[in-house]
């Protein structure tokens, strides 16, 4: 990989690290969506081992790609999270980080609570799959997984009041924006949120659902104010000055951040079960879905259709695929944005498909109409592996043209 990049480093290149962390995950929702865990709300190694043993050939191939995928993304995320630190805290001393932090550009420091985020969610399903028995003290667990998320959201909230403070004093620039940049507020934000919607999700002390519940909610509104007036500001400063080519990739932001609300309303759903169960009727029936869900999915996957479809439309004419994802010759950080959208739109397609239709009904589950859609997803995760890896290639790997330049410089 490269190194000591200096003054042209950018912390969007945490959204490297974000991106193999986000595939992680997908590859864990292959046990959470297909492979039967009756007694747990989500699946452990228990569940796992069992549906490996007593599974056909479809089933185990499934769980070893499961397996092979999420650990590969896991160790890639943990080299690329201390790669990171490592070339951020060397930027820190350079006179382009004072310049970041009295710019618009300071909103990318929001890229480190949010890959942080995705750190503590990908270890603690990588944890439930991996460990045995786990799930035994699990509710132990809850307290630090609120703290854990608790301090990612600190961080947060502290690098976006300094930006907030400045900008509202007439710091921010609309002409120098180009893009819909900003929206990785509200993506950090909504990472944060979603994680505290696991708790609320898996807690069985009503103490600890209350809590995650709040926590969702506080960070989940922070994150809707924050992508509605960004969102505003973006498309201003895109009608009156144009969008900046190497920005462009920005217009797919919202793709992940609407998968991030997605599940942290499912979560804050089973949460709100919980607290039903522990009232005095006692515990209650509750269904599994609900055309009321299966609706707010499919708003959810056609908003990210619809800024798909403009973004790619964008993209496809001003040559930004071109420039930037398969040539080796120009270098933007910003491009790693492309590899979360990838992510969403699979994660949530899994949760569509299975919590949308198949609990309600209208799918039945491994049935030849269940494969044909699962096919969906694998497309985007086959497509978004091959963009994240196709960006290391071509801007952080050693064979990268930006690479030769910083070993020119350096031995200058």
């Amino acid at each position: 990989m490269i190194r000591n990049l200096g003054e042209k480093y950018s912390p969007l290149y945490f959204l490297a690290a974000l991106g193999f962390g986000g595939m992680a995950v997908f590859f864990f929702m292959a046990f959470m969506h297909i492979t039967p865990h009756p007694d747990t709300p989500m699946p452990t190694f228990e569940s796992i081992t069992s549906a490996y043993a007593n599974g056909d050939s479809f089933m185990r191939t499934i769980i070893i790609v499961g397996y092979v995928g999420m650990i590969a993304m896991l160790a890639i995320h943990f080299t690329l999270l201390a790669w990171n630190f490592r070339e951020f805290n060397a930027f820190k001393h350079t006179e382009a980080y004072t310049t970041l932090k009295s710019t618009n550009a300071e909103v990318t420091l929001m890229a480190i609570p949010l890959t942080l985020g995705m750190t503590v969610n990908g270890a603690f399903v990588a944890a439930l799959a991996l460990v045995p028995g786990l799930w035994g003290i699990i509710q132990s667990l809850m307290p630090l997984a609120l703290l854990a998320y608790g301090a990612v959201g600190v961080l947060a909230l502290v690098i976006m009041t300094n930006y907030l403070r400045r900008i509202i004093g007439g710091g921010f620039s609309f002409e120098a924006n180009g893009g819909l940049n900003q929206l990785l507020a509200a993506f950090s934000m909504a990472m944060v949120a979603v994680g505290f919607g696991a708790p609320a999700a898996m807690a069985t002390s009503p103490f600890i659902v209350l809590l995650g519940i709040f926590g969702s909610m506080l960070f989940g509104f922070i994150s809707v104010l924050l992508f509605g007036v960004f969102l505003v500001a973006g498309v201003m400063s895109i009608m009156q000055y144009g969008l900046a080519l190497p920005n462009s990739a920005t217009l797919w932001l919202a793709v992940p951040i609407l998968t991030l609300y997605s599940i942290t309303v499912l979560r804050d759903r089973h949460g709100m079960q919980t607290l039903i169960d522990a009232g005095a009727a006692g515990p209650q029936d509750h269904p599994q879905s609900s055309v009321a869900v299966l609706l707010f999915l499919s708003f959810m996957i056609l908003a990210q259709v619809a800024f798909l479809g403009l973004g790619w439309v964008v993209m496809r004419s001003n040559g930004f695929f071109k420039k930037f994802v398969t040539s080796r010759e120009e270098t933007s950080p910003v491009a790693f944005t492309l590899v979360c959208p990838g992510v969403g739109l699979a994660v949530l397609s899994m949760f569509y498909i299975n919590v949308g239709l198949i609990q309600n009904g209208l799918v039945e589950k491994f049935s030849a109409l269940h494969y044909t859609l699962l096919l969906g997803p694998t497309a985007v995760a086959v497509v978004t592996l091959w963009l994240a890896f196709t960006l290391f290639r071509n801007q952080l790997s050693t064979a990268s043209k930006f690479a030769q330049e910083q070993k020119v410089l350096v031995n200058a």
